[in-house]
């Protein structure tokens, strides 16, 4: 498959030339060489039928960069990369079923969602061409026409979104089981703009954009999934309101000190769909509270949870999607 030359993306970097950080120093666009392994947290061994194309959340709050890129993770330094391996570790045991392909980017770091957005619109494009780069990479080195799915959690999704929106082939769309956009949104815009990019499933077997964000109450909606019109209830892959009884949850996957593994437990709850979030009442809102961080994730908010949370939902799940894709 050649590698598909985005134009938009191409034009995205071009303007970024001009884009100042905060120390009033210009950001110097690159394309990174993602045929050097060095950017890849994991290359798959190919040992099984169906992908992974994984992409971290953000994890970086500080910039180890020349000062002039500050807004953005230097990936060039290992302890940069370090604060991505604890995430990309936990999620390639979680998905073990699958070639498991992870490449740093140019994340940015947290403190640039306190930018003007249209500051972080431009920004977040930065990012998003690393991301287009090493799937257009992915595809064109290591696929091999297997069927895959995209995943991510936070600025993950974000970019994956951008991913989906811009970046891909239809060949590539077909390829694709699911894209799994966890703890972000798509706006009612997105989707009238990209009706097929964005096309949400609405089911457990279908093919396209699976998206969820949780909160253990109607209250604690924060602004990364306000306004989010195709978030889905993880235990029944639907968008209905009813509420689901708690046999539906099948258990968080959690890190096991004593097996080096990733286990799915219990963790029992109830659910039921409120303007698109999952109200999670039975669980304790305390349960990733970071007062730091309350204005974007106030009390109740379990944005930091969701990539874990719904852990054996999401591995039947996927399982259930590639079985129907391959029919």
């Amino acid at each position: 498959m050649k590698t598909v030359v985005n134009t938009v993306i191409v034009l995205i970097l071009s303007c970024l030339i001009c884009v100042s950080c905060n120390n009033g120093k210009p950001v110097e666009p690159s394309r990174i060489d993602y045929s050097d392994t060095t950017y890849w947290y994991s290359c798959g061994d190919e040992s099984h039928s169906a992908d992974v194309f994984y992409v971290y959340p953000t994890v970086s709050t500080i910039s180890f960069g020349d000062n002039g890129s500050s807004w953005f993770a230097d990936i060039t330094l290992p302890e940069v990369r370090g604060e991505a391996n604890g995430n990309q570790r936990f999620n390639k045991m979680l998905y073990g079923e699958y070639n498991f392909y992870a490449p740093y980017y140019r994340q940015m770091i947290f403190e640039a969602y306190q930018l003007p957005l249209d500051t972080l619109e431009k920004i977040a494009a930065f990012a998003a061409a690393d991301v287009n780069d090493a799937f257009q990479y992915y595809m064109d080195h290591f696929n091999h026409g297997r069927p895959f799915f995209l995943m991510g959690h936070s600025q993950g999704s974000q970019m994956l979104i951008e991913l989906l929106k811009h970046g891909m082939t239809e060949e590539q769309r077909q390829q694709m089981v699911a894209a799994y956009c966890i703890g972000y949104h798509v706006t009612a815009e997105e989707l009238a703009a990209y009706p097929e990019a964005l096309k949400p499933a609405t089911d457990s077997i279908s093919r396209g954009l699976v998206l969820f964000n949780s909160v253990t109450d109607t209250t604690a909606i924060g602004s990364v999934s306000k306004g989010d019109v195709v978030g889905i209830n993880p235990t029944t892959w639907t968008m209905t309101t009813d509420t689901i009884p708690a046999s539906f949850h099948l258990g968080m996957a959690k890190y096991n000190d004593t097996r080096d593994s990733v286990l799915i437990v219990p963790c029992p709850t109830k659910t039921y769909l409120y303007r698109h979030n999952t109200v999670c009442p039975d669980l304790d809102p305390e349960m990733v509270f970071i007062p730091a961080y309350e204005q974007m994730f106030p009390k109740g908010n379990l944005h930091f949870a969701d990539s874990w949370l719904f852990g054996g939902n999401v591995v039947e799940n996927m399982r259930c999607r590639l079985r129907n894709c391959k029919k």
